[in-house]
């Protein structure tokens, strides 16, 4: 589908998700490595001692060994793109890379991005997630900040370098200049804490933490629920979108005789609204209803559970672990799995394609190379012939600056909440005009959740709407009339992308499904994106990222092993996925290119598919080594120490009821003398670690984590996490603060990166967005407006855009089309 891009590839496992999404897509990626390897013996490994997540990684790459920078320097010259993650040891600055090759894209994955404050700091997976508000707002409220078990910080940042370098490749393609992708694992990272990263800015309060749910200012609504064999996820919300589901799930726990009839009978639209007016029966109504729940499903296994609530139409999905993944029948049906055989571990099964492509597939992987298997046919290559194409356009006079990745490119989004419309501001910011279309009645739920701008709920007002959705022109269209069917057809007919979410068949059921909008415009890309995909037994399973999170794995591996599982914060396949469909997208418009006749595609993107290359390593856990891979809190199996310890709150109030007061720090020692750095700052400060901890290697400190836990918090008890931060960063210790929404907001480091971006608001004048999680050195992104208020944009889009003259108008608007 790609172009045949060559990608040199001097990551190791911080970076290397970016070439593993490029290399899915069809890039030729050569894995730059030395005479001993880099990473293959990384964290799990399986029976000849090759890392898992390597071995994953980097399947279907070419090995390449050099020994030093010229020889480096000579691959540079003919490459596309070189991707490096901190320390490859041969690295070069972009300027040296410029100079052998003006055409070459770069990006750097770093904790922290190439440039400020903390540019230079030490980070680790934990660190990372306490710098990026996901820990502050994941976990139990009377623990610590939480990570997820399986390392999931790196793999976002590849995720994002590969949006970066496939949006700086298309721009290279169209100016003839390469640029510097610069990736910062902490900005990655907090799109997993979205909407609550966003609210601070926006003078809104800071979400909190609650086990297996969310907080409503205080009120707990809790998504995990006990089984007979495990755990299911519910969505328990309320409001005109979700309220309809919470009404059939009380009208079965009443059938079932697990609660009364009052109970069953209360208006579950409205519920929400209640819970701050009616303070004298509502909270305790909320807290019946939960008991009710759990009165029904703790007597039920997970399969039954899930079976009835697909008949009912119900948001519950079972909590599978990783281990359990392989025999999930839909997976099964869909042919998910790769099945592939290795020469040391025999036949493996594996996390397969993540896109269904109808006219270019995605590109078979096959197992990683041996070390150096491409050593020799690597350096006899001629250079990459689209280097030419990019010589002959800056010979031209091509500018570097100009024009931005997809300028000219028309976007259709008919998508909601998170995951499609993340991936359609990222379009729009570099440069695709995005038109949004929701109904006058039924609009985005986006807009009614997620905080609101100067404590205004309504729909214009919402912070988290306003930012996934800035740039984006917006129209209202009915589209359960045919007339404004005929609009959103008029409309694929404009576009070059149209990306969709809605229930698998409804543009089928609507007669206006992929087949009759290409038969109006044949260069069509539709990406159909829905939680398990547009086939298999659970194609019509509707819900959102939360119950996705489910099924996939993320809550078995998210929370204490005392506790029932505390799961990701919110929808966090939302979160991952966005960064598949970008590339995708972009890699389609390359494909559509590239064909004599012009031709689009139509891609079926289930979120799950994408979501569990993720967790792959525990997958592979499983199917190769029989481990059932499940939550741990903070702890590590490599690393020790590994958590985050309680800090003096300092001049913190404690008397804000709505954010009270934190202060914690993550450590973490990846190495002997990041351990013996962290021994000689305890030592210095007159609290050694006692000797038969000093003196241990990291299999030693695992085994004794309580002890070297209990001598770090003695230490970090009587300083600020502020002042804990410095004295290690100092020493080379991977340290950082627990930041929540508001200490993020004050972060120096995002600060310098502009990450916070005061737009115009069609409302409230202006608000707080963030930038892209990318910063691309010569065409950079270009944010100036938040979303639209509804309906905002209906003439410009019905009459400059399509053309429709004041009859056309008057007739639609007369049948209830537009809003």
């Amino acid at each position: 589908m790609l172009k045949p891009y060559r990608v040199l590839d001097l990551t190791d496992h911080r970076g290397a998700m970016c070439t593993s999404i490029l290399g899915s897509l069809g890039a030729e990626v050569i894995l730059i490595e030395g005479p001993d390897g880099r990473g293959r013996d990384h964290r799990e490994t399986g029976p000849d001692g090759t890392s898992l997540s390597w071995w994953n990684l980097r399947r279907g790459a070419q090995s390449c060994v050099i020994n030093d920078r010229n020889e480096l320097i000579e691959l540079v010259a003919g490459a596309d793109a070189l991707i490096e993650s901190p320390d490859p040891g041969l690295g070069l600055s972009y300027d040296e890379l410029r100079a052998v090759n003006p055409g070459l894209v770069h990006t750097t994955v770093t904790p922290f991005g190439s440039t400020g404050p903390k540019a230079g700091w030490a980070a680790s997976d934990l660190t990372i997630a306490a710098s990026a508000c996901s820990a502050a707002i994941t976990g139990d409220a009377d623990r610590a900040p939480l990570r997820i078990t399986a390392p999931q910080s790196w793999l976002h940042a590849g995720s994002h370098a590969a949006v970066g370098t496939s949006l700086a490749l298309r721009q290279r393609d169209r100016s003839g200049y390469g640029q510097h992708v610069d990736i910062s694992a902490q900005q990655a990272m907090m799109q997993t804490a979205f909407p609550g990263i966003i609210h601070a800015p926006n003078q809104y309060p800071s979400a909190r933490r609650t086990s297996g749910g969310i907080l409503l200012l205080n009120f707990h609504l809790q998504f995990v629920y006990p089984a007979a064999d495990g755990y299911v996820s519910i969505t328990l919300l309320f409001g005109d979108t979700i309220g309809r589901f919470t009404a059939r799930l009380m009208e079965w726990v009443h059938e079932a005789g697990c609660c009364g009839d009052e109970l069953a009978a209360l208006d579950w639209i409205d519920f929400g609204m209640r819970l701050f007016t009616d303070p004298d029966s509502a909270p305790g109504q909320l807290e019946e209803t939960k008991a009710a729940i759990t009165r029904l499903t703790s007597t039920r296994t997970r399969a039954e559970l899930f079976a009835e609530a697909q008949r009912r139409e119900l948001l519950l999905a079972p909590v599978y672990a990783p281990a359990e993944l392989t025999g999930v029948e839909h997976f099964n049906e869909r042919g998910y799995w790769d099945a592939v055989t290795d020469p040391a571990w025999g036949s493996v099964i594996t996390p397969g394609d993540w896109c269904k492509a109808s006219r270019t597939p995605l590109r078979s992987l096959g197992t990683p190379p041996d070390l150096g298997a491409h050593t020799a046919a690597t350096k006899a290559k001629p250079r990459s012939a689209l280097l030419d194409a990019a010589e002959k356009l800056r010979d031209g006079g091509g500018d570097p600056s100009s024009p931005r990745p997809l300028e000219g490119i028309k976007v259709l989004d008919t998508t909601w909440v998170y995951a499609g419309p993340f991936t359609t501001r990222v379009l729009a910011d570099f440069g695709a005009t995005v038109i949004k279309v929701e109904g006058p009645a039924r609009f985005d739920a986006a807009r009614g959740s997620g905080g609101g701008l100067r404590g205004d709920m309504g729909p214009d007002a919402s912070i988290q709407y306003g930012t996934l959705n800035a740039g984006k022109l917006g129209v209202t269209i009915d589209l359960n009339t045919a007339e404004g069917r005929d609009v959103l057809c008029d409309l694929a007919e404009w576009a070059d992308i149209y990306v969709e979410s809605y229930t698998p068949g409804t543009l089928d059921d609507w007669g206006i499904g992929y087949e009759t909008l290409s038969a109006r415009n044949p260069g069509l890309i539709l990406l159909s994106t829905s939680l398990m995909g547009q086939t298999g037994p659970l194609a019509t399973f509707a819900g959102f990222g939360n119950l996705a999170g489910a099924i996939t794995g993320y809550y078995e591996m998210t929370g204490w092993p005392d506790r029932a599982p505390a799961g990701p914060f919110l929808a966090y396949t939302d979160y991952v996925t966005p960064q598949y469909m970008v590339p995708l997208l972009l890699a389609a418009l390359d494909a559509r290119d590239a064909d004599p006749q012009g031709r689009g595609q139509h891609l079926d993107f289930a979120q799950a598919e994408a979501a569990v290359h993720f967790l792959a390593t525990e997958v592979l856990e499983h199917t190769v080594n029989g481990v059932a891979a499940t939550r741990s809190g903070n702890a590590d199996a490599f690393s020790s120490p590994h958590a985050m310890y309680p800090c003096d709150q300092g001049d913190a109030s404690p008397d804000n009821p709505i954010e009270p007061p934190e202060a914690w720090i993550a450590v973490v020692c990846e190495t002997e003398h990041q351990w013996e750095s962290l021994c000689e700052v305890l030592s210095r400060d007159g609290q050694p670690v006692p000797a038969e901890l000093a003196g241990l290697d990291a299999a030693g400190r695992v085994a004794r984590n309580a002890d070297i836990d209990a001598a770090i918090a003695a230490w970090a008890a009587g300083r600020t996490p502020a002042e804990a931060e410095a004295v290690l960063q100092a020493a080379g210790v991977p340290a950082h603060a627990s930041q929540n929404s508001l200490g993020c907001f004050a972060d120096p480091q995002l600060i310098h990166r502009g990450h916070w971006m005061d737009v115009e608001h069609p409302v409230y004048d202006r608000m707080i967005v963030e930038a892209p999680r990318l910063q691309l050195a010569g065409t950079p992104h270009a944010v100036t407006r938040s979303g639209p208020s509804l309906g905002e944009h209906n003439d410009r889009i019905l009459r400059d855009i399509l053309g429709y003259d004041d009859d056309r108008v008057v007739e639609l608007a007369v049948a209830g089309a537009i809003g």
